[in-house]
């Protein structure tokens, strides 16, 4: 299984327009490619150009090192395998530009795994003000959870969620010579809000029924077939999170987590031997999943799947897409999980 639900570099809106670097990155004890990206602002704080031929490392406590390969977009990636992430291990991350300038994070600390108690869906009504000022009832698929607050060891737990879905669509043979083609796409959920909890600061041991993902059930054609929704719970270090909350107040203000944001919050990464202001933050963190699925018989209560694509009706009129699948866009290699 290959997870591809990493949080994108947030581009903070520098005081000046000298390009900043900013520098993102989760490490985790999933066995899967990791990645980094190393990128510099642009004009007004967004993100500008990618920094490529830097060299870029992770170094655990005991010595080992790995080193990222440059796969270009400022996007550098750490094989499956290269270092394994172990509850209790320290990490830091080692960036080195092409000019030789070294930027080193702080050493994280892998915490304990949470595990998800249960996860599942409702469809609710909900009213809300459309674009042009007028009030509409929508129906909303909302995704909760139970977990608990407390890790394996006892210790109150720093969480935060990320949200994947992905689903199927299986071609029409739309004609004598042609062969059914089922294909597999990820949803964008580009603007999903930044979702953090933890029981530090009361008494709480669990969270039921916790929502952790909104969102209405169109287009239809995402939720004509099976539909996966994973849910990433991430596990973290105290300080990590406290990082994550700040960026929260902020994007709060501006939108989401990828909107320019009014200004920079520190980070976990400094120059060694200077003092340039560094964005961004190396995140150890350990994930647990929980998965489920939609079909449309599921889906039935409240709730009206109109089939994109239908055998009784002419496949001259149907969407390029029902005879050709792979036409459309974020279609991705079957995951394992389809399996299942």
């Amino acid at each position: 299984m290959t997870l591809t639900t990493c949080v994108d570099p947030i581009p903070f809106e520098a005081e000046d327009e000298v390009p900043k670097l900013v520098i993102f990155g989760t490490f985790t004890q999933l066995s899967q490619d990791h990645e980094v990206s190393v990128r510099l602002t642009g004009k007004f704080g967004s993100l500008g150009t990618w920094v490529q031929g830097a060299t870029v490392q992770l170094m655990d406590d005991e010595g080992n090192n790995a080193q990222y390969i440059d796969a270009g977009e400022g996007t550098y990636i750490l094989p499956e395998g290269a270092l394994c992430g172990e509850v209790g291990k320290a990490y830091q991350l080692i960036v080195t530009l092409p000019d030789q300038r070294r930027y080193e994070s702080t050493w994280e600390i892998m915490p304990e795994p949470v595990e998800i108690e249960n996860t599942y869906f409702e469809i609710n009504k909900r009213q809300r003000v459309s674009s042009v000022d007028i009030l509409i009832e929508n129906v909303f698929i909302d995704i909760f959870i139970d977990t608990p607050l407390r890790t394996p060891g006892g210790n109150k737990a720093f969480l935060r969620w990320e949200i994947e879905e992905t689903y199927i669509l299986s071609d029409l043979i739309c004609g004598p010579l042609d062969n059914a083609t089922v294909c597999y796409f990820k949803v964008n959920n580009e603007f999903e809000q930044l979702r953090l909890f933890t029981g530090i600061d009361n008494s709480q041991e669990k969270l039921e029924k916790y929502l952790v993902h909104s969102r209405l059930p169109t287009p239809h054609i995402e939720f004509s077939e099976r539909h996966y929704f994973n849910v990433f719970q991430y596990s973290l270090p105290e300080a990590t999170y406290e990082y994550w909350d700040k960026i929260k107040v902020v994007t709060n203000q501006s939108g989401s987590i990828f909107d320019k944001v009014p200004a920079g919050v520190p980070g976990n990464i400094n120059e060694v031997d200077g003092d340039t202001e560094v964005f961004g933050y190396f995140e150890v963190a350990n994930i647990n999943i929980g998965r489920f699925f939609t079909t449309p018989l599921r889906l039935i209560q409240g709730l009206t799947i109109i089939k994109a694509c239908n055998l009784h009706i002419p496949f001259e009129v149907q969407p390029e897409y029902c005879c050709f699948c792979w036409l459309l866009p974020d279609r991705i290699p079957k995951p394992d999980y389809w399996g299942e």
